[in-house]
């Protein structure tokens, strides 16, 4: 029997390997911090290329996409093995293989996308084209839903530093920017494999128009929502950069909790109307801390500015029952009274094991993780002087969170996050980057307060106003317009690209089969 080596299972064949390899590295130079967004538009094009011409079977092609997500993903996300010591993993060797069975999980998704590929196309170049932005689509916008969601690396996000390029987020979100961006590259390869001089020239002139397109709309529309007017508010955000190795500590607490106090003193000398603090900025459960409770609504009364501060609380579901433990947050109100948020998406294996909410024995493995308990939903918060929408930490990366609060007439979104945990590597700002399409989505303002950077208000179009760099303490106010209203993607959401990708689809399935028929 003919013995068959390991890798001759795994990596495709020769012609698609270093295509492969290319693409993946491309398209994570395409994020923070090296951030060469407009890239992605020829990025996937090495392999795409490399797919019509060699029309490899499914099963290599399947091998493809697994090592442009493998090079990709790995090379994105390797930061996860630096977290700093006081992340508190309780097994730190573990990171490593972590990351690896994360890059091996999130590769499963380029993967499956160029296996269906492969039988809806038959690698037929206009049936190519047509499915590879649907498909591609579909399964960004699967492995971004679920206890399991994990949308870091979303191709639309390559743009949300090139303000020009993000516009059309109000019509069909982060995720029709990656449909466009796939498209393109569908286009480029479609030309590099044709062998008429008429079937590449239109190949070509469709990408470039539609790069030209994209450029020329977001451009006049950059400038129409600059124009736009409405109630002023003044934002304060506060960065404590507080140590996360002390932070916890109960002889630090008093510390900290005065760095709060601070800082608001701060803002509010500089014209705050209101300030914003970051995730868990107040160590401590606050129902547990009557005191510190009663000082912040005294300090909100006494600078005539709502605080809204992260913390954490509980709530016991009966009287023998072990407490739900919360991230939460609240709003310290001018009239004394708090309004709260709980986090509602949390972070699998950071702040919750999947399913735990559910089966409670799950909280026994410690993994050091946070054992959170999801909230509920609530309507956007009242701070008396605007009505906001909070998004603690990840819940940035996900739109459908700022739907609800927009359809519910919110007039700011607010980002509060702890991302200290990263250290000084690309993670913070790929995770703040993120959060900038949710500003164009919904055209809100957005204000960003993290506890050790990077914090940053960003408009309605995209662009960032102010920021506070990593590892500053710092307190930056900012002059933002309470908006209202809702874009196209605020009232229809992910549906009409969901049908808009399964007509292409089946469209591509009929000219790949109408040319089997034909031959």
């Amino acid at each position: 029997m003919k013995i068959r080596w390991f890798p001759g299972k795994v990596l495709p064949p020769l012609p698609l390997l270093v295509p492969s390899i290319l693409s993946g590295a491309l398209t994570t130079l395409c994020f923070p911090t090296v951030s060469l967004g407009p890239v992605s538009l020829v990025s996937l094009a090495p392999l795409f290329w490399a797919l019509l011409h060699t029309k490899p079977s499914p099963r290599d092609a399947y091998r493809a996409g697994f090592l442009f997500g493998l090079t990709c993903f790995i090379g994105m996300l390797w930061w996860i093995v630096k977290l700093i010591p006081s992340a508190d993993v309780t097994i730190p060797w573990l990171m490593t293989p972590a990351l690896l069975v994360l890059g091996l999980y999130l590769a499963l998704y380029p993967a499956f996308f160029l296996l269906v590929v492969a039988y809806v196309s038959r690698w037929r170049r206009l049936a190519f084209i047509l499915s590879a932005p649907a498909v591609w689509t579909l399964f960004e916008m699967a492995r971004s839903r679920g206890e399991l969601a994990f949308p870091w690396g979303v191709l639309g996000y390559t743009f949300s530093d090139h303000p020009s390029l993000l516009q059309t987020a109000e019509w069909w979100g982060v995720f029709g920017l990656s449909f466009l961006i796939v498209l393109v590259n569908a286009l480029l390869a479609g030309m590099l494999a044709s062998k008429g001089p008429r079937a590449r020239g239109a190949n070509a002139v469709a990408a470039c128009g539609i790069a030209a397109a994209l450029y020329l709309y977001g451009d006049a529309r950059v400038q129409e929502v600059d124009a736009w007017g409405g109630d002023t508010l003044r934002v304060a955000i506060a960065q404590p950069n507080i140590d996360l190795a002390i932070k916890w500590k109960p002889e630090f607490r008093d510390s900290s909790w005065s760095q709060i106090n601070r800082q608001a003193g701060m803002a509010h000398d500089q014209g705050a109307q209101f300030v914003v603090f970051p995730e868990t900025c107040a160590p401590m459960f606050i129902e547990n801390a009557p005191g510190h409770r009663s000082e912040l609504l005294g300090q909100a009364r006494w600078l005539n500015m709502p605080i809204f501060v992260g913390f954490l609380d509980h709530r016991y579901r009966d009287r023998t029952s072990e407490p739900d433990i919360f991230n939460s947050s609240g709003v310290f109100r001018t009239d004394g009274t708090v309004q709260k948020y709980a986090k509602r998406h949390l972070l699998p294996f950071g702040e919750a094991l999947p399913m735990s909410a559910k089966f409670r024995v799950l909280r026994k493995i410690d993994f050091g993780q946070a054992n959170f308990q999801p909230g509920e939903y609530t309507k956007p918060l009242d701070a008396g002087v605007v009505r906001f929408t909070p998004l603690i930490c990840f819940e940035s990366v996900f739109p459908d969170l700022c739907r609800d609060g927009v359809r519910d007439s919110t007039e700011l979104f607010v980002n509060i996050t702890n991302d200290g945990w990263f250290g000084n590597t690309p993670g913070p700002y790929q995770h703040a980057q993120m959060s900038i399409a949710r500003a164009v989505e919904f055209r809100r303002f957005l204000v960003r307060s993290a506890n050790s950077g990077v914090s940053m208000v960003v408009s309605p179009t995209g662009e960032i106003t102010h920021a506070i760099q990593l590892n500053q303490a710092a307190v930056q106010t900012a002059t933002v317009v309470k908006l209202s209203g809702l874009t196209f993607y605020a009232r229809y959401g992910d549906l009409p690209l969901v049908l808009l990708s399964a007509l292409l689809v089946c469209a591509a399935l009929l000219v790949s089969r109408r040319y089997i028929v034909a031959n």
